[in-house]
């Protein structure tokens, strides 16, 4: 196995375990004074839909021949995991301090770094091989 392939498959389950990772562990389902859901429900969807589009891109690294188009979606996965470190940041989205919620943040910023790191490596790799 290539370190191209083990790379995507790195970013194929961690972007997995990102879109699932709110179904194992739930944020709170608290509302605000005014009936709204609260800032972390928000949170995670926008996580879920990045997830989402990782998953994707993470599935086109094992069909994508040239290395553009290589290259460009390790540096997307690489945004995108720095996207779902920021968007549980309070001065971001920002999240409740609510046991779940915190747990979730936790383990979502794990999974944001290394699939930034995959990214990364992806780039990287694609970059040496290319120049």
């Amino acid at each position: 196995m290539t370190k191209y392939k083990l790379f995507s498959w790195s970013a194929l389950l961690i972007s997995i375990a990102l879109l699932i990772l709110p179904r194992l562990i739930p944020i709170c389902n608290g509302l605000m004074k005014n009936g709204s859901p609260m800032s972390c429900h928000y949170t995670y969807q926008a996580e879920f839909i990045f997830a989402l589009l990782a998953v994707i891109l993470a599935s086109a690294l094992f069909v994508l021949r040239t290395e553009e188009a290589r290259l460009l979606t390790g540096f997307i996965l690489l945004l995108i995991g720095i996207i779902v470190i920021v968007l549980p940041q309070p001065w971001a989205s920002g999240i409740c301090q609510a046991g779940g919620c915190m747990k979730t943040a936790f383990f979502s910023n794990i999974g944001g770094g290394w699939l930034a790191l995959s990214g990364a490596g992806i780039v990287w790799l694609t970059g040496r091989k290319a120049g």
